[in-house]
């Protein structure tokens, strides 16, 4: 099918995979250390935010289809939710299947709906919701083009602070296979209207989730968030929560603006 494909709307009812994704012990802590979390913790099972490996091992088939790439002078991450039915076992395969369930055109761009079911032994593990926005039009030229800063400054990354050097966002595409150039390279990233490189929208929701767990004092069970505006690297930004019983609203905001919302559902107590 996306080998005679002649525009993305053609991507309608697509099936991806299935993919055997390893979960294993390296590739779990690997994966704890590019978000910045404590990979001691993570023996048993993977954090929630590993779940953007499971989607991405269907999700490049085909936003990197040789069809698809023409269709992608601009490529954004619009929102994103996750289901977790059970953990994400260290040790375990985890068998993916993709499918894209809709796309719609508007203005030249293709909004593009996609679902991944990851499974081990016949139970469903976690569900991913994306929407993607294709383009075959580069965006406008952004109103400053900023300066790269140097491959490891970042600011504080502690407490509800968090910040992801250039070498943070290398590390991270590594483990996730989240390789978008508008995360790496400069003219991709003017090219689509931005003032340089921005940090992955999946990596901001890896730490939002773990805030959030953190705040409630129980495991993550689904999250949804909206990406709304871009984290440059070296740039600060904060996280703020707020607890009402097994919802958990978050935000990280540089200053004032938000740059991503969300809310998160955590197991209840006891």
């Amino acid at each position: 099918m996306l080998d005679d494909l002649t525009t993305p709307l053609e991507l309608e009812n697509a099936v991806l995979g299935p993919v055997d994704v390893s979960v294993t012990a390296d590739r779990v802590a690997f994966y704890a250390e590019t978000i910045g979390d404590d990979a001691s913790r993570w023996k048993a099972e993977a954090p929630p935010g590993f779940a953007s490996v499971l989607l991405f091992a269907v999700a490049d088939l085909f936003l990197y289809h040789p069809r698809v790439i023409p269709f992608t002078a601009t490529l954004l991450h619009l929102d994103q939710a996750f289901d977790y039915f059970a953990p994400m076992r260290t040790d375990s395969v985890i068998t993916v299947t993709g499918r894209i369930t809709r796309v719609r055109e508007r203005g030249g761009s293709f909004f593009v709906s996609f679902e991944a079911v990851g499974s081990e032994g016949g139970r469903d593990v976690v569900m991913s919701v994306s929407t993607f926005v294709l383009s075959e039009q580069a965006a406008g030229a952004p109103d400053e083009v900023v300066d790269l800063p140097p491959a490891r400054a970042r600011a504080r990354f502690d407490g509800v602070d968090r910040s992801a050097s250039r070498h943070d966002l290398v590390r991270y595409a590594a483990a996730t296979r989240d390789f978008n150039p508008l995360h790496w390279d400069q003219a991709t990233a003017v090219a689509a209207g931005l003032p340089g490189p921005v940090v992955h929208g999946l990596l901001m929701y890896a730490w939002m989730t773990r805030a959030a767990e953190t705040s409630a004092g129980t495991p993550v069970t689904s999250a949804k968030v909206r990406f709304r505006a871009a984290l440059l690297p070296g740039e600060q930004a904060r996280i703020e929560t707020e607890v009402d019983d097994v919802t958990v609203k978050v935000e990280l905001l540089r200053g004032d603006e938000v740059l991503v919302s969300g809310s998160v559902t955590v197991a209840a107590e006891g």
